[in-house]
């Protein structure tokens, strides 16, 4: 389990120095329907394609364990300026709360 303060000290691009930070988890926005990939999959799904999209799971991993825990990006405001930024790498928990 991952306990992260709600405020962290860290460096503000925008200011260009250490400030207080509030830390908030960052949520994805819906994905568009109209993305080549997403096209591709419905030409197929309608086509049909051998036994796609129903496939056996094990020929997907090839004998991997795939990983049980999450990447979660973090969102970083500045109490200072009021702009948010993203930290480069990303968290890897399986659970993860922010104190």
């Amino acid at each position: 389990m991952v306990n992260i303060p709600k405020t962290i000290r860290r460096h503000c691009p925008h200011c260009n120095s250490h400030q207080e930070m509030r830390v908030k988890e960052d949520t994805k926005g819906r994905a568009s329907a109209m993305k080549k990939k997403h096209r591709k999959r419905q030409r197929k799904i309608e086509k049909g394609y051998g036994s796609f999209p129903y496939e056996d799971p094990s020929h997907r991993s090839r004998g991997r364990k795939n990983p049980t825990s999450e990447k979660k990006d973090l969102k970083l405001e500045c109490k200072e300026c009021g702009k948010a930024h993203k930290p480069r790498k990303p968290i890897r928990a399986a659970k993860f709360s922010i104190e």
